[in-house]
């Protein structure tokens, strides 16, 4: 009792009382501690880490808001001036990441939480580019990462071209080894080989990983990876023979000055290549501890799989703010209501408005537990991977990279529509800027196309699953670490099976949604491969037969392989999670997210003979059930998923749900709101232009 009593007090210190309100009458309704749902994703390590950056941030001039919207420029140099503020308090060290990785996400999460554009500068420019030279280089490499940590140089990760980005084989920006002179010649062809869309190379960066062919007594050897001087870091002039500019305004993170670099016969020592995985010896004679050039290739790509898991991570942020902005203002948004009532009705007591929102609810904490334990999972793979204590580690980084395939877009697409319906659940108040749900939907759609475009990741991760499945009967637990292949388990026999529930309780258990999902896995597993095999037996051969298989097969397979693992991992949380009123409510939104989910598939669990149509309308009640449970819950749900007011920066979404004030004073104080325009002439004299018709 004593320790319960410990830990609230710390919490209370971290997330202070919640301001009163109109949001009262709901807080009041909630059967749990908003504080303590906290610890289903977060510690007292993380929660302190995020109260000290928030505070920080919130004490300092340079992270203050405003109301007018920057030009381009000063958006950059505001997003660089903040990063460089924040690298320079050195919030987390690398020992208290290895101590506890959740911290890692902590402290991602406080900065997305207040500007995307910062999180995403703060993780290119020292992290990324980091993990870069630490996996792939040598012990002569590391006085560069050195210099990154002082912040005396500033790295970027330049990977895609103007025309190849999915196909990294196709890549076609060279460096030629010269042994005369123990140097590489870096060269772009044309254009079309410039390296593209690098965060970070726009303005600022004066280093670059930049992965190009390796070429050496006449033979290519493939994609490998260079540490490529770009800038003076005294000037920020671009070095002779590197052509670097920046790509101009996006439809979001426009904080990120994301460029292009071609090289022009540009001479690099022979040290610049990060050869750990594959490189030449003075002569240019080619050496590889890899027998098998594609595994060389897999792992000199490895770091993509990081960046994928870290999206992950990000997707959540977003959906997270703008599910907190929609419900908050739902609860206080009233209209219509029974005859004879004596006030309307608040719009998150109608139904069509709870099923558009507590699913993306359930969402985001199915997301936000998941995220976090991958990034751990990925941390404590690296280190090991740095120490070569992990047997499986070959095993488990295949296993990864097919998951972190699969979930990458099943997130991405989740938040697009999550916030989608948020918006639009707002009413017309959504479309204001200062509601802030636009610009979270312009900033996640990065995610649906950068660090792999998400159609090719599904085709990835299927393909793992197609090899796996003609030896589904002799699976070992080594061939699946992270158990992501447990559906596997007696999948003939479970295939077989027909659903035997047949009331909207049963559909709404959380353990009869997990065997569903595994049979529906299973399915369309066994689907798409019997669909490759019957293109193959008509002639195709191996990339026609899975060109042609992936429309409703291999790209939905890989959704329900994500979407199979992120559920059993919500409802291992939910269980284990100590806090009795707080789990109870959890197993409800891992039903609500299971169900949510199964609708969507109603088709192929049709097709498949898996379910009846009387069933189906069993599952579709059991979700309105359990949002209507839900609905007195949501408002405290969001108040544990919710960033400060200064982070959130909605006028909806405020936590003293005084909407409508925060809505008044910004269109009151929105500069030049109330004056004349000084183009006023051109309204009242428009003739002058032109000549009236009328």
């Amino acid at each position: 009792m004593a320790k319960d009593q410990g830990v609230d007090e710390q919490l209370k210190l971290y997330l202070p009382d919640l301001p009163k309100g109109p949001l009262d009458r709901y807080r009041e309704k909630a059967s749990f501690d908003w504080r303590r749902m906290k610890l289903a994703y977060d510690n007292l390590n993380t929660l302190k880490l995020k109260h000290d950056i928030w505070s920080f941030m919130e004490s300092h001039p340079l992270f203050k808001h405003t109301e007018a919207t920057r030009v381009l420029d000063e958006e950059r140099n505001i997003a660089t001036k903040r990063m460089y503020t924040i690298y320079n308090e050195q919030f987390l060290r690398f020992e208290k990441i290895a101590e506890d990785p959740k911290t890692f996400q902590a402290e991602s999460e406080a900065l997305f939480m207040f500007d995307s554009s910062l999180a995403v500068k703060v993780s290119l420019t020292f992290r990324m580019f980091s993990n870069a030279i630490q996996g792939n280089g040598k012990s002569h490499h590391y006085p560069i990462i050195e210099d990154v940590e002082k912040a005396k140089i500033g790295g970027c990760f330049a990977l895609t071209e103007v025309s190849h980005g999915s196909n990294a084989k196709g890549m076609r920006t060279t460096a030629t080894y010269i042994p005369e002179k123990r140097q590489f010649v870096m060269h772009s062809a044309d254009f079309e080989a410039a390296k593209c869309w690098v965060g970070s190379l726009g303005k600022c960066a004066t280093h670059a990983i930049v992965y190009a062919m390796l070429i050496s007594k006449g033979k290519n050897h493939g994609l490998h990876t260079f540490v490529v001087p770009i800038r003076d870091p005294k000037t920020l002039k671009p070095y002779p023979g590197v052509i670097v500019g920046d790509l101009g305004e996006k439809i979001g993170l426009n904080g990120v000055d994301n460029g292009f670099v071609m090289f022009n016969n540009y001479h690099l020592p022979k040290e610049a290549a990060l050869d750990k995985l594959g490189g030449v010896d003075d002569n240019g004679d080619y050496k590889t501890p890899f027998r098998d050039p594609n595994k060389r290739f897999g792992a000199a790509l490895g770091i993509l799989s990081g960046g994928r898991v870290h999206i992950t991570a990000i997707s959540t942020y977003y959906l997270q703010k703008a599910i907190v902005i929609a419900i908050r203002y739902s609860a206080v948004r009233k209209q219509f209501g029974p005859e004879n009532a004596k006030e309307e009705t608040p719009v998150l007591e109608y139904q069509q408005q709870q099923i558009r929102l507590l699913p993306y609810l359930a969402a985001t904490y199915a997301m936000k537990i998941f995220s976090v334990w991958l990034s751990c999972l990925h941390i404590n793979m690296t280190i090991s991977s740095y120490v070569g204590e992990d047997p499986n580690a070959a095993a488990r980084g295949i296993e990864l990279h097919a998951l972190s395939s699969a979930v990458k877009p099943l997130f991405g697409w989740t938040s697009r529509d999550g916030i989608q319906n948020c918006r639009e659940a707002c009413g017309g108040h959504g479309y204001l800027k200062a509601a802030a749900i636009g610009d979270l939907r312009n900033d996640n759609d990065a995610n649906c196309t950068y660090e792999g475009e998400n159609s090719l990741l599904l085709q990835q991760a299927s393909n793992w699953l197609l090899a796996v499945w003609p030896r589904r009967d002799h699976l070992q637990p080594a061939d699946s670490p992270l158990g992501s292949l447990s559906f596997l388990q007696d999948a003939d026999q479970l295939l077989q099976e027909k659903c035997s529930w047949n009331t909207v309780q049963e559909f709404t258990e959380p353990a009869n949604l997990i065997h569903a999902y595994k049979w529906l896995t299973a399915f369309m597993l066994k689907m798409t491969a019997e669909k490759v095999a019957l293109l193959k037996s008509k002639g195709k051969d191996n990339f026609s037969a899975k060109n042609e298989s992936q429309s409703y097969n291999a790209v939905t397979l890989s959704m329900v392989y994500g979407e199979n693992y992120v559920l059993n991992n919500f409802y291992k949380a939910a269980q284990e999670f100590d806090d009795a009123n707080c789990r109870a409510v959890l197993l409800k939104l891992v039903a609500l997210y299971g169900a949510f989910l199964l609708e969507k598939h109603l088709a192929t669990l049709y097709i498949g003979g898996y379910l009846t149509g009387e069933q189906g309308l069993c599952l579709r009640d059991g979700i309105l059930q359990l949002c209507a449970q839900l609905t007195p819950e949501a408002v405290s749900l969001v108040d544990s998923l919710a960033p400060p007011d200064f982070c959130l920066k909605s006028v909806l979404g405020m936590s003293d749900g005084e909407a409508y004030k925060h809505i008044q004073s910004s269109v009151m104080t929105y500069p030049g709101s109330m004056t004349r325009p000084e183009w006023w002439r051109d309204v009242v004299y428009w003739q002058s232009y032109a000549p009236s018709k009328l």
